[in-house]
């Protein structure tokens, strides 16, 4: 049985992983950052830059996360 857990564990781990890869494909380092800064200079809502700002912060935590496994 651990090892089934482990098998799951790393199922898991691996979608997410392509998950997130899939979702930031082509953005470089920083890149989230300049996209909300011509967000802001476009005059977007606040309420979408927050937003943008929300995902970018719950990134950093996920991959944060994984790194801890």
């Amino acid at each position: 049985m651990p090892n089934n857990k482990k098998q799951i564990k790393e199922g898991v781990f691996d979608a997410a992983d392509k998950f997130v890869a899939n979702f930031f494909q082509g953005l470089a380092k920083n890149a989230a950052d300049q996209i909300i800064k011509k967000a802001e200079k476009a005059k977007l809502p606040p309420e979408h830059i927050e937003y943008m700002k929300k995902i970018k912060a719950d990134r950093d935590k996920f991959y944060k996360a994984l790194k801890e496994l």
